[in-house]
C-alpha cells in the first residue's frame, strides 16, 4: 500500500496515521488511534469544511453541535409554556435558567469550535483549548446556580454559602487552566481530577439538603435524585475518557466512531439533560401553590 493510499480515511479525503503525525502532535494525542487525523491546514474554511468529511474528530464535532439546538430549543419551550403557569414565577426564574442553558451553549459551542478548527495549526490548537476547558467550567458554574437557587428557596444564608464556593472554586480552576504548562497531556490527570473534584464539590450542598431536608423531600425541591444521576453521568464519562476505554484494549478499531472523547460528549448531554430535568422539576415544585412554601429572598 502507498503513503497515499494509506492517508485515505472513510470517505476518500486525505488524513494522516498516527505514524505521519508530526512529533509535536503524537504527544499531544491520543496513541489508541491510529488513524483518521486531519493535516494541519492553516485554513479555517478548510477547517469548517472538515464538518461534512469523515475523520477522527466528526462525532466529537457533531454530539456537540448537534446538542446546541437541542438545548436551546428546550431554553424556548420553558420560557414560552413552563413559565406561564405560575403567577408567582419572575425574571428570577429566568435569570437561574438562563445562567444554566448559557453554560450548556457556551460549553457545548467551545467544544464544537476546538474540535473544528484544531488541525488549523499548533497555535489555534492551544487557544481553542483553552477555550474548550473554560466551556467546561462554564457548564459547572452555570448547572449550579438553579440547582443552588431552588434547593435552598427559602434558606437565603445557605444559598449565598454554596453560590460563594461555587463561583470561587470554578475561579481557582480557571486561572490553573490559563497557565499553558497545564494543558499539556502530561497535565491530563490533573485536569481531569480537578474537573471531577470541582462537579463533586455540589456534594456538599446536596448532602446538607439531603439531611436537613430530608432526601424525600430534597427530590421534590431540588431534584436531587436527577443531580445524582447527572454526577454519575458525568463521573462515567470523565473515568472513560481519562482511562481510553475501549480504544486502549482494541487500537485502530474506534479511531473514527466509539472512541473514549466521544462517550464523554454523549455523557456529557446526558448529565446536562438529567440536571434540566431536576430543576425543571424543583422549578414546579417551589411554584405550585400546594406545595409552595414562602416567597424566595430576592422577592
Amino acid at each position: 500500500m502507498t503513503e497515499k493510499q494509506q492517508r485515505r480515511d472513510l470517505d476518500g479525503r486525505t488524513t494522516l496515521t498516527w505514524s505521519q503525525l508530526p512529533e509535536i502532535w503524537r504527544r499531544r494525542d491520543n496513541i489508541h488511534l491510529l488513524r483518521g487525523y486531519r493535516p494541519l491546514n492553516e485554513s479555517y474554511t478548510q477547517c469548517l469544511a472538515s464538518l461534512f468529511h469523515i475523520h477522527n474528530e466528526t462525532v466529537n464535532i457533531w454530539t456537540h453541535l448537534l446538542g446546541i439546538p437541542l438545548f436551546l430549543l428546550s431554553g424556548f419551550h420553558l420560557w414560552m409554556i413552563v413559565s406561564t403557569q405560575y403567577s408567582s414565577s419572575s425574571n428570577h426564574d429566568i435569570v437561574v435558567f438562563g445562567c444554566f442553558f448559557a453554560g450548556v451553549t457556551i460549553c457545548l459551542s467551545l467544544s464544537t469550535a476546538f474540535h473544528t478548527f484544531s488541525a488549523h495549526s499548533k497555535d489555534a490548537h492551544d487557544h481553542f483549548l483553552l477555550l474548550d476547558f473554560m466551556g467546561i467550567l462554564a457548564l459547572i458554574a452555570g448547572s449550579w446556580i438553579p440547582g443552588i437557587y431552588y434547593g435552598f428557596y427559602c434558606h437565603s444564608t445557605a444559598s449565598q454559602i454554596y453560590w460563594s464556593m461555587i463561583c470561587t472554586t470554578t475561579t481557582i480552576c480557571a486561572m490553573v487552566i490559563a497557565i499553558p504548562y497545564c494543558r499539556t497531556s502530561a497535565w491530563k490527570p490533573f485536569r481531569t481530577s480537578m474537573f471531577i473534584t470541582l462537579g463533586l464539590s455540589g456534594i456538599i450542598p446536596m448532602t446538607y439538603a439531603a439531611y436537613t431536608f430530608g432526601i424525600a423531600q430534597a427530590n421534590l425541591q431540588m431534584g436531587w435524585k436527577y443531580i445524582v444521576l447527572e454526577g454519575i453521568f458525568y463521573l462515567c464519562g470523565a473515568v472513560i475518557y481519562a482511562c481510553r476505554i475501549p480504544e486502549r484494549w482494541y487500537p485502530g478499531k474506534f479511531d473514527i466512531v466509539g472512541a473514549s472523547h466521544q462517550w464523554f460528549h454523549v455523557f456529557v448531554l446526558m448529565g446536562a439533560g438529567a440536571h434540566l430535568m431536576g430543576i425543571v422539576q424543583a422549578f414546579r415544585y417551589n411554584h405550585h401553590p400546594f406545595t409552595r412554601m414562602c416567597e424566595h429572598f430576592w422577592a
